[in-house]
């Protein structure tokens, strides 16, 4: 099974970031979820309360900031690098 590249969490928000390799060179995805528990067990969903907004700004932000500085250590160009595409 492909794990992910890395994992943040801001609450009970998560974002995961994801690559993958197209045309040899190295493209990130980013995954949002909100974990919610139900009758003693842990879930994630994608769907998001307004108490969660914050959150998602903080881990897209700090997502974007991971991903531009993983690119300029691998010697790319700041592009989009792949971000916002969906995996």
């Amino acid at each position: 099974m492909k794990r992910p590249f890395l994992e943040l969490n801001d609450g009970m928000v998560k974002a995961t970031i994801w690559h993958e390799i197209i045309d040899g060179e190295k493209h990130f995805n980013i995954a949002f979820t909100r974990l919610f528990k139900e009758s003693d067990r842990w879930w994630d969903g994608a769907c998001f309360q307004r108490q969660d907004m914050a959150s998602l700004c903080r881990l897209a932000t700090d997502a974007e900031l991971w991903i531009s500085r993983q690119r300029e250590l691998e010697g790319h160009a700041d592009d989009d690098g792949g971000v916002g595409e969906a995996s």
